[in-house]
């Protein structure tokens, strides 16, 4: 017969592994290694030595950055991350603020802004929502204070505010 203690111990035990071992024991694995496209190379260092890791490939006898760009606080925290291509900025990039909250998330076509934006205040909440055109605001522009509650439209037209 098993005793008590036996089966409490068996059970805690159980619990620990269930709970933690998933973890990796409470070490991290560090910054992501982005994966180059084809024909491109890994270029720079990520933390704790450097502060950015990108791919990069040769055009008309240049160095390019071509595919996942990431880019690191002093602290080794994310600050930005996105990606280029021929060396333009393409696709959607994300902005981190130094508590790790997601700060911004904006979209790039042949490195200008184009495309939906969304952005945070460092609380978490929801600050604003548009659309960028040709690297312009445009149309209608939905804002929120930082505790979350009053909102408001804005109107643009060409990167001007028209009400």
């Amino acid at each position: 017969m098993i005793k008590p203690k036996a089966i409490l111990a068996i059970l805690l035990a159980a619990f620990a592994l269930l709970a933690f071992g998933c973890q990796g024991g409470g070490l991290t694995a560090g910054p992501p290694t982005p994966s180059c496209p084809a024909g491109t190379k890994m270029m720079g260092e990520g933390p704790p030595n450097g502060s950015e890791l990108w791919c990069s490939k040769t055009i008309d006898g240049q160095q390019v950055k071509d595919g996942p760009f990431f880019l690191y606080r002093p602290s080794g925290g994310l600050m930005m991350e996105g990606s280029y291509h021929d060396g333009k900025q393409d696709g959607e990039w994300t902005m981190w603020y130094d508590n790790g909250q997601k700060e911004s998330i904006d979209h790039y076509k042949d490195g200008i802004q184009d495309g939906p934006h969304t952005s945070w205040y460092d609380n978490g909440k929801i600050s604003a929502i548009g659309q960028y055109k040709n690297g312009k605001r445009e149309g209608t522009w939905k804002r929120w204070d930082a505790d979350g509650y009053k909102n408001w439209n804005e109107e643009y037209k060409d990167d001007q505010k028209i009400s």
